[in-house]
């Protein structure tokens, strides 16, 4: 195992919560963030990171990270206690037990087995790649969730019912995001609207010679709950399974503002397209939450890009550094607090969070590395 301890953020950092309520976990904070980076020791296996860490997910318990190797047909499952790489995991690409070369997104359930979805493909595998049930929601489920009008954006199970199977869908023509309810012994099905994502429609922008930016809601599965949030608006939009209940969380962030500033054209070319897609990482921006399993809060982080003033020869941003701000929430998405982290100034890469410590996702020498951030 290796192990690189590269800095200390050291002293105390002052951090005033940004509630009115009189909780005394809600008033004034003193806390020390330490900082170091750890390299996963692969043995005599390897860890494919030309696309670096692609879809990295924890299991139940937080002693596992597995991470599908993109355009591939296999997971690395990372032994976290001992940063050492555990197994491969090699599915098939074709055949009864095939997942093809690409999927769209994967989950663990309620016993770790895998449920993979992309187009045309909504099943659940067990680790040894073996095929234990075809959900068939595009045989039972509405046509606006077949063919390639629409995509799957993440599918779960309920906690208490693994019969029930809930996912967040993108649709492309009309552009709507939506919510669908699956019964697999009933094989029905129930569609919820997402109507607060209608704003998100100021931060789509098209390219005259095809293809697009977008900012769309992205889900995360936590204790029953679908929490999606997005890159442009700090808020939480939730739908509770057990309640059937849908509602909006807003935040109120201190020390970032609270919605990216950029005003786009919804179409424009490519070359004025890239100046406005510069300007939105100028501005706020705000990453996917993190649920940690030991400590029971989550950890969400925002930043701001700087860029040089000239482009490089391609004409895209020459990086400088970015600003990273960190926001600690409870278990019911309050927040707890917040600060800047002035001792990391890189734009975050995919994280997780565990223990109190956020590990974020480096490559070191082309092995696996993490910087992790401990709050204490």
């Amino acid at each position: 195992m290796k192990k690189i301890i590269i800095g200390l953020i050291s002293g105390l950092i002052l951090v005033t919560a940004c509630s009115t309520e009189k909780n005394k976990s809600l008033e004034s904070y003193e806390f020390n963030l330490t900082m170091d980076t750890v390299v996963v020791d692969a043995g005599e296996g390897h860890i494919d990171l030309r696309y670096g860490l692609s879809y990295p997910e924890l299991s139940n318990e937080g002693k596992f990270l597995f991470n599908y190797v993109f355009n591939s047909s296999k997971f690395d499952k990372i032994n976290l206690e001992t940063l050492t790489l555990e197994k491969t995991l090699q599915f098939e690409r074709e055949g009864p037990n095939g997942m093809g070369s690409y999927i769209g997104g994967y989950s663990l359930t309620s016993d770790e087995q895998i449920m993979i979805w992309s187009y045309g493909l909504n099943a659940v595998f067990d680790q040894t790649g073996k095929k234990i049930k075809d959900l068939n929601l595009d045989k039972f489920g509405p046509q606006e969730i077949k063919g390639a009008s629409s995509f799957p954006m993440g599918l779960v199970e309920h906690p208490n019912d693994p019969s029930q199977i809930f996912g967040v869908y993108i649709k492309s023509e009309p552009k709507e995001f939506f919510i669908m309810k699956f019964d697999l012994e009933k094989e029905t099905y129930h569609k919820i609207p997402l109507p607060e994502t209608e704003k998100l429609d100021e931060f789509h922008m098209e390219f005259t010679s095809g293809g697009a930016f977008r900012v769309a809601p992205f889900p995360i599965f936590n204790a029953g709950r679908i929490i999606m949030t997005n890159d442009a608006f700090n808020e939480a939009y939730v739908y509770d399974m057990s309640l059937d209940s849908l509602y909006l969380i807003p935040w109120d962030s201190k020390l970032t503002g609270n919605k990216n500033e950029t005003e786009m054209p919804s179409k424009v070319d490519i070359e004025k397209g890239m100046v406005f897609r510069r300007k939105f990482f100028e501005s706020i921006n705000f990453m996917t939450p993190k649920w940690d399993p030991v400590s029971q809060q989550f950890v969400r982080l925002s930043f701001k890009n700087k860029y040089e003033e000239e482009p490089d020869e391609y004409g895209n941003p020459k990086f400088l550094r970015s600003e990273v701000f960190l926001t600690l929430l409870d278990k019911n998405l309050k927040i707890i607090k917040e600060t800047k982290l002035e001792h990391y100034t890189k734009e975050p890469s995919r994280y997780f969070f565990l223990n109190n410590t956020i590990w974020l996702y480096e490559n070191i020498d082309d092995e696996l590395g993490f910087v992790r951030i401990k709050l204490d």
